[in-house]
């Protein structure tokens, strides 16, 4: 079962301490986290998705979202829904240069699954794209930064020789705006490359720090833009030691 595939990946990931590099970073990364008030250096990230959906075809479907990302690089989704009132259940993973993204029906139906060098590298550069989620991907070892003007820096990742990029965007306020790459595939259009873009339509006050709460992510295709996600992010927690 995904459920408890993922609880197992996830207390094995949980056990690891990551090193980071003392760097100078590029200006606006440096704002943001100084305007949000951030930890530079979490060890791992909860984030808990509430009244969120995801597009399957022309439908939506509700769900609920459990996620974990560290700076190993290392992200696990644990995906929950319904699909015309049939009960689905997701992974959404990257781990040891591997991607995967696999979804199943009433527990144990094979509904998706897809592997292989088109994912590992979509999977990584999705991490890449939640770097201001948790800002000790910026000081990873796995990444450079380079900031190209006023308003945007490009990141690139690396990990067990596969390499990924992309611009982040920022606002005058210092706020992360929006990630684009064209570096990710598309499994609901046969695994072919086309831009991608996630943008972040809100923040709130946690009481700590600034942090989003509203996301969208948005292919960008020859026949026009499709958005098929939009989330809120309820609960977001650092270095946490269990689910």
């Amino acid at each position: 079962m995904l459920r408890k595939r993922f609880e197992m990946e996830v207390r094995e990931e949980l056990r690891k301490v990551h090193n980071l590099n003392e760097r100078e970073l590029p200006g606006l990364l440096a704002g943001y986290l100084e305007s949000s008030g951030l930890p530079h250096d979490p060890q791992n990230l909860l984030i808990r998705w509430a009244d969120s959906k995801i597009r399957r075809g022309p439908r939506w479907m509700n769900v609920d979202m459990t996620q974990i990302n560290t700076p190993a690089p290392f992200r696990s989704v644990y995906i929950k829904g319904r699909f015309l009132g049939i009960p689905l259940e997701g992974l959404d993973t990257y781990s040891g240069g591997h991607g995967e993204m696999t979804i199943r029906a009433l527990k144990f139906l094979k509904v998706a699954e897809e592997r292989g060098d088109p994912m590992d590298v979509s999977a990584l550069v999705t991490l890449l794209s939640e770097a201001p989620f948790l800002p000790s991907l910026f000081l990873a070892e796995c990444t450079e930064w380079s900031q190209l003007d006023d308003e945007r820096v490009e990141g690139r990742i690396r990990d067990h020789g596969i390499t990924a990029s992309g611009l982040f965007t920022f606002d005058e306020h210092g706020r992360f705006l929006k990630f684009y790459t064209e570096d990710r595939y598309c499994a609901e259009f046969n695994m072919e490359q086309h831009p991608w873009s996630v943008e972040v339509l809100s923040y709130r006050d946690t009481g700590g720090f600034i942090y989003p709460t509203e996301c969208t992510a948005t292919w960008h295709l020859p026949e026009g833009d499709l958005k098929y996600f939009h989330g809120r992010i309820g609960d977001a927690r650092f270095n946490i030691r269990t689910l």
